[in-house]
């Protein structure tokens, strides 16, 4: 499994280290959303703090293949290219790669260890959002550099409305640094990860967004329990069933 696939695995888990002779327990706590940074090229990770890396495809749209060194789990963007670009970029460390266009290679779809992303459209038909909730992806990402933050309302419908197709771990572009209730609200609606352009952001602001991340607890489930109200279409259908036992008695012919 990938790394990043094991994360998202464990969002808001805690896990314990160090067991063993002579080996001290260290908990760590697996953030509920994740903090992305898109960088152009590898070196643009150095002096930014991130759960991960985006390496951008280069100019040809194929996937670079120097290795983000100084990340723990990074990964590169294809939107063409060929397969060998791919290969090489897996070997040199890539965890995964994200689909940024149809015309991409089909070796990024390939069944091995490498995680798959794919960027989601805004006007996407049903057969085609059935196709892509039911391919190899990990995660898909989807554009929300339109969304104004605070988040109203509205902003969290269309959000919503965009992930209703989907059963997948969401990454959500954006371009401003959310505030606590903004990322309660993200939390909630299923957004797993945070993507932000590294030209467009600062190490205090990913510190600080993280440090705010750390204090979200995972998502409160719904109880099952409680009475439920009976639906119209069952109580029309015990009145035909009462009928239907009253024509029974009707027809039956008493000594």
């Amino acid at each position: 499994m990938s790394k990043i696939s094991d994360r998202l695995n464990k969002l808001g888990h805690t896990e314990r280290s160090g067991f063993g002779f002579g080996a001290r327990a260290v908990s760590i706590k697996i953030p509920v959303i994740l903090v992305a940074v898109s960088i152009d090229k590898a070196s643009d990770s150095n002096g930014l703090t991130a759960d991960l890396f985006i390496l951008g495809a280069d100019s040809k749209g194929a996937a670079q293949t120097t290795p983000v060194t100084n990340a723990e789990i990074w990964g590169v963007s294809v939107l063409g290219g060929s397969a060998k670009e791919i290969d090489a970029a897996v070997k040199e460390g890539a965890d995964f790669v994200i689909i940024e266009s149809d015309l991409a290679p089909g070796a990024a779809l390939r069944d091995d260890s490498t995680a798959k992303g794919f960027v989601v459209g805004l006007n996407v038909t049903e057969d085609r959002s059935k196709a892509i909730d039911s391919g190899p992806f990990d995660f898909l990402v989807v554009n929300g550099l339109d969304i104004e933050l605070p988040l109203n309302v509205g902003s969290v419908l269309d959000v919503q409305e965009q992930l209703a197709r989907y059963s997948n771990h969401i990454f959500l572009r954006v371009k401003e640094i959310p505030d606590q209730i903004s990322l309660e609200l993200l939390r909630d609606i299923g957004i797993s990860a945070l993507i932000y352009e590294a030209k467009t952001v600062t190490d205090s602001d990913l510190t600080a967004l993280r440090e705010a991340i750390d204090q979200l607890e995972p998502k409160k489930q719904k109880s099952q329990g409680g009475a439920t109200l009976p639906r119209t279409s069952d109580l029309f259908s015990q009145d035909d069933d009462d009928d239907d036992n009253e024509d029974e008695f009707e027809d039956e012919d008493w000594v």
